[in-house]
């Protein structure tokens, strides 16, 4: 493979416009969201609430791993996502600083979802059966959810264009 010297993947940035203006705001709104629910999680762990549930969203602070740690990974998440905004539709390196924070916020949603499956397959102390009925594990999955797991749906799209973007540099 000859090297010429330049990074292609590297272009000079040009005023934002039209889709990619849109979707660095979707991205860099998104980013906020995210580090602002990081910081949430890591102050609830850290004593400043007792934990809250709100509507569908609950931040809950009792286990060190999941809200201390999962709030820095969350709170990286979202500085990522911020980074990557501008000119994330049009170049590859900002592209894949927002599918990395994308990636971060699916780790904890993925870890948040596997706790609520793994708590919804036994039954109830008080009952003599081993396994939750149908009902009652269904009900396991019912709200309200955790930050990460509201914010996975709306993060989905990002590594859609991600990979749009890296088609079109391979071509």
């Amino acid at each position: 493979m000859k090297h010429t010297g330049t990074n292609r993947t590297i272009r000079p940035s040009s005023p934002l416009r039209g889709p990619g203006m849109v979707y660095s705001i979707y991205v860099a709104l998104l980013g906020l969201v995210t580090l602002g629910f990081g910081c949430a999680d890591i102050l609830v762990w850290a004593g400043a609430s007792d934990g809250f549930t709100w509507g569908i969203l609950t931040i809950t602070g009792d286990d060190f791993f999941r809200w201390a740690w999962g709030g820095v990974v969350m709170a990286c998440g979202g500085v990522l996502l911020i980074s990557g905004a501008a000119h994330a539709a049009t170049s590859l390196h900002q592209a894949a600083k927002v599918a990395v924070g994308a990636i971060l916020v699916w780790l904890i949603a993925g870890t948040d979802l596997l706790a609520m499956l793994c708590a919804a397959i036994p039954a109830d102390a008080s009952s003599p059966a081993f396994l939750n009925t149908p009902a009652g594990f269904f009900a396991g999955f019912a709200p309200p959810y955790t930050p990460a797991v509201l914010l996975l749906p709306f993060t989905v799209g990002l590594l859609l264009v991600f990979r749009g973007r890296v088609r079109r540099h391979e071509t």
